[in-house]
């Protein structure tokens, strides 16, 4: 009887506890995109405590019945999207959506390598260096890796300092963006090199055109975007480290990169890079005095989430460069005499030591920005960054003054920007963004010097909006349009002789604040409208033919330098006028690019054509005898300019292998290149306009050639050899002058300056092997192989001295 009272009870127990705890809720909902709120058929959810796994219909719904009360944990995955985990409570009937994201891969993917045409999802004109390459520049400079891009030169002054010419343009009229942030280390001046470790870059982009709106819309030659590698959502350590070595300047440099990344989404990493060289030398003498040494570092961490993020960066960058010594010159008699007689004026023996003239520059840069993606709409970016540049140049002084900068300026930016892409639509892009920029020139009034650059505040405020729409398989097209205001307010002293002879008097008597002896303060204020656009097509053939086409219009304000440079520029020994009643640049370009890649071969034709209304250009002048001595004179003029040119890459696999491989039931077929021929040529043809007459520093006519033998005769063993021809400039203004010199019978004499003459065309080869092991590569690469004689057209200092000779760069990489 006992028994039958203690079942009696257990069961009315189990029908209490039942009705308490009923297994009866139903979980149901869709698995959606997150990109653009379409459902995701075939999505598994895979609940852990009923070891069961459910799967969405065509329609992306799903149903989970029969559930107890509590807590489950579930796993939602979907073919190409990141797996996500969820927690949800139980206690009633659950109506849950969850969001993946279906193109993860495509939002997150960084191309480390490129084909000739590098941009196949729009219309611009556009190339990458890969990593690799980025690598075999570790001991170089940011100027010399985009020297290797088609339709990109060099502008240089020494071997230091090198700036990058893209379709003709330079300085102001081309953008740099590092990480995300657009560089101002006083870019103006013609050797004013880029402030950047081109040991941080992982993927640099040459966008030949105005077409990134995103970053401005004055960039007339074109824009530069530096990315650093990729953020991983796992737990992993990454790292290398580079060591260089070099025969001219008997130096080298060091630089490491670690990464610390974790998959709850918090990552850290840095880059550490120094370089010491001493005077190079060319084929025949020591080119005294130009030494350099460097240091930079680069640190960021922050979270990384899909939804949501946020990135803190700090860059320190400083370096100390040695000027040819013989470029500075005393006089009108030195340049003619440097000019004639073929090899610099001072040559002394090799050493490390950096004397003056020189320059000193520091760059400080902070960059906070984070992001949040709006389920059904897009991505929202904020920005915000500050940047310190301070540039010296130091001249030959004597007495109480030695030591002493003659140029002493710090620039502090400060810029913020807001940016919503659009991604919800299917085959179309939309992004908006709004920024803004405060600028603070301060040059040091107690260097003694009258200052090249005077104190100004500048300030911009812009707007854009840009649209990609693929309608089809066939067809890309884009189109963007930009707003920017932009003010500068400068306080600067004007001889009043000069301002009275230039016509300001007349012309800006609303800017004259007081005299002061002979000087007279003035408040310049000048405000402009700048408007850009871009609007292109591609049509996709096939997989081997495709063809691009773009029109883009740029407006560029003037910059410090050539609204108010007024003295001596001590880094390039010469007078520099600017002009205070200049106009604002407008450019129309239109772009075109023919690509063919098939059985091995693919060619990137990219012929362009630039008319530029109110072009600023610098040009000699003349010389003008001061207390310190007779300088050249360079003054900026405005004309109306035409730029045609055409760029053309190639690579051609000409030798591979097929390789056949049977990966779980699948045959996988690959091609293993062994030998590849590349290279690239570019042409430009630029014309003043308003004087009939060719524009100055065109870059010449280039080819370069390159032969790569792959797995040469041990695997991972490779060697190559290479070749770059530069054509003699034909086309060039004669801007000769006549100066007036001592001649050898104590009496004086009139002298032609033939600054205008360009040097005479070249052709050098390059070697190279290297081999990789383990997780090691060893690389030695022979540069200008035949100690050629040569002096470079864009090189400010082809009027002192030749180029450097013979280079031996040993290179040892170890990642970690």
């Amino acid at each position: 009887m006992f028994q039958k009272y203690l079942w009696l009870l257990l069961l009315c127990s189990a029908t209490l506890l039942a009705q308490d705890n009923p297994c009866e809720y139903r979980l149901h909902g869709k698995v959606i995109d997150f990109h653009d709120a379409q459902p995701l058929a075939l999505a598994q959810i895979y609940v852990y405590q009923l070891q069961r796994t459910f799967t969405t219909n065509d329609s992306g719904e799903y149903a989970i019945d029969d559930l107890c009360a509590g807590e489950y944990r579930l796993r939602v995955s979907h073919l190409d999207c990141d797996v996500k985990e969820f927690t949800i409570v139980i206690n009633r009937d659950t109506k849950k959506d969850f969001l993946l994201e279906h193109h993860v891969d495509e939002l997150d993917q960084i191309q480390v390598t490129a084909d000739v045409h590098d941009d196949h999802e729009s219309t611009q004109s556009s190339t990458r260096i890969s990593k690799e390459t980025i690598e075999s520049y570790s001991g170089a400079t940011l100027g010399d890796a985009l020297n290797s891009v088609a339709g990109v030169s060099a502008l240089k002054t020494g071997n230091s300092v090198v700036k990058p010419v893209i379709h003709g343009l330079h300085s102001s009229r081309v953008v740099l963006v590092n990480d995300g942030l657009r560089q101002q280390d006083q870019e103006w001046g013609v050797e004013h090199a880029p402030n950047i470790d081109v040991n941080t870059a992982s993927s640099i982009e040459v966008i030949k055109g105005a077409n990134a709106l995103r970053y401005g819309g004055d960039a007339i030659g074109g824009t530069i975007v530096i990315s650093p590698e990729r953020i991983l959502v796992k737990d992993t350590l990454m790292g290398k480290v580079i060591l260089n070595g070099q025969s001219n300047g008997r130096g080298g440099s060091v630089s490491s990169t670690f990464s610390k990344y974790r998959d709850s989404g918090w990552y850290q990493r840095g880059t550490f890079t120094y370089k010491r060289l001493g005077d190079y030398e060319a084929p025949d003498y020591v080119l005294s005095n130009t030494g350099s040494e460097l240091g930079a570092v680069n640190v960021a961490t922050g979270f990384k989430k899909f939804e949501y993020g946020f990135n803190i960066n700090y860059s320190f960058y400083q370096t100390e460069l040695g000027i040819l010594r013989a470029s500075h010159i005393g006089n009108a008699s030195d340049l003619v005499r440097s000019i004639n007689s073929g090899q610099p004026t001072v040559i002394r023996p090799f050493t490390y030591e950096v004397n003056e003239p020189k320059q000193a520059v520091v760059h400080h840069g902070l960059r906070l920005d984070g992001y949040r993606r709006i389920a059904g709409l897009g991505k929202l970016e904020l920005d915000y960054s500050l940047q310190f540049n301070n540039r010296q140049e130091f001249d030959i002084r004597r007495g109480e003054n030695s030591g002493r900068a003659s140029l002493d300026i710090d620039l502090l930016t400060q810029t913020a920007s807001a940016f919503l892409n659009i991604d919800r639509y299917e085959n179309t892009d939309l992004e908006v963004g709004i920024d803004g920029m405060f600028q603070i020139n301060k040059p040091d009034a107690s260097t003694g010097v009258r200052r090249l650059i005077p104190d100004y505040n500048s300030y911009r405020i812009g707007a854009f909006a840009s649209w990609m729409h693929q309608p089809s398989d066939q067809w890309i097209l884009d189109a963007g349009l930009r707003y920017d205001r932009f003010t500068i307010d400068a306080q600067k002293f004007y001889i009043q002789s000069r301002w009275e002879d230039l016509g300001y008097d007349e012309q800006f008597p609303d800017f004259e604040v007081s005299e002061t002896g002979n000087q007279i303060l003035t408040n310049p204020q000048l405000d402009y409208n700048l408007l850009a656009f871009t609007m292109g097509a591609k049509h996709i053939f096939n997989d081997h033919y495709d063809v691009a086409i773009n029109l883009s219009s740029a407006n560029r304000a003037p910059n410090a330098s050539e609204l108010f440079s007024d003295g001596l520029h001590h880094a390039l020994a010469t007078i520099e006028l600017g002009q205070l009643d200049l106009k604002q640049e407008r450019s129309y370009k239109l772009n075109t690019t023919f690509h063919v890649n098939k059985n091995q071969l693919d060619v990137e034709v990219n012929p362009y054509f630039n008319h530029i209304t109110d072009f600023i250009q610098l040009i000699p002048t003349g010389i003008e005898t001061t207390t310190r001595g007779a300088f050249p004179v360079w003054q900026y003029q405005q004309l109306d300019a035409r730029l045609l040119g055409v760029d053309v890459s190639y690579s051609y696999d000409f030798i591979s292998k097929k390789i056949e491989e049977l990966s779980r039931d699948d045959l996988l077929v690959t091609i293993k290149k062994i030998a590849r021929l590349d290279g690239h040529a570019s042409y430009i043809y630029g014309d003043d306009l308003t004087g009939d007459q060719p524009l100055i520093d065109m870059p010449p006519a280039q080819f370069t050639n390159r032969l790569t033998w792959y797995q040469l005769g041990l695997k991972n063993f490779s060697a190559f050899v290479s070749n770059q021809t530069v054509l003699a400039q034909n086309r060039f203004p004669d801007n000769d002058y006549i100066v007036t010199v001592p001649a050898d019978n104590g009496q004086f004499e009139d002298a032609l300056v033939r600054i205008s003459q360009p040097p005479s065309a070249f052709s050098l080869w390059d070697v190279g092997v290297d081999y990789a092991f383990a997780k090691a590569k060893l690389a030695l690469t022979v540069s200008n192989v035949f100690n050629t004689r040569y002096r470079n057209y864009l090189n400010r200092q082809r009027f002192y001295a030749d180029e450097i000779g013979t280079n031996i760069q040993l290179q040892f990489i170890y990642n970690l």
